[in-house]
């Protein structure tokens, strides 16, 4: 199976990386979490490991929240190519299309795994999944869509990490 083609930015400043969380482990559990969800593998995203000065950046100017957070994802819904991909699907080409990018703080990440008493690679896979599930438009304002969401989140972490997902709560209410 050929590899999407997601693009990966680690910010370089950042000291608190685990040496098992690479491009190539992102670009796997991103590629795992897509299939599972049913994107066809021309559609990528970006993703997007910082620190929390930049993330409290990018939340105060997208949503006006002057702090730091765990996940921001950022839609492409007004792609070039978007209106193309129906005609060009239905003749058996496939343009890459870029769906959108997430964006996770490590800092953040590292702080909610110690809490959460879970791997920090299990943590960036949590985030991850839960930034690609927004993309995707899912969505937890009601109850109903949050227990679909967290639904869909247990099942693509399972894609993503294998038996070890089971340890991981996804209940976004606590």
């Amino acid at each position: 199976m050929q590899r999407r083609n997601t693009a990966v930015f680690i910010d370089p400043d950042i000291t608190i990386i685990d040496k098992l969380i690479t491009e190539e482990w992102l670009c796997q559990i991103t590629d795992d979490a897509l299939n599972c969800l049913g994107v066809t593998g021309n559609k990528s995203i970006e993703i997007a490991i910082t620190d929390d000065q930049k993330m409290t950046d990018l939340n105060l100017r997208h949503l006006g929240i002057d702090s730091t957070t765990d996940v921001l994802s950022f839609s492409n819904t007004h792609s070039p190519n978007k209106k193309n991909v129906a005609s060009e699907e239905e003749q058996g080409v496939l343009t890459a299309v870029f769906i959108g990018e997430v964006v996770i703080s490590s800092e953040q990440a590292e702080r909610q795994a110690d809490e959460k008493g879970i791997s920090f690679m299990q943590e960036i896979a949590f985030l991850l999944a839960h930034g690609i599930l927004h993309l995707l438009g899912w969505d937890h304002e009601t109850e109903d869509e949050r227990i679909e969401m967290e639904n869909l989140h247990r099942k693509t972490l399972c894609a993503m990490l294998g038996e070890s997902s089971s340890q991981i709560d996804v209940n976004y209410l606590a």
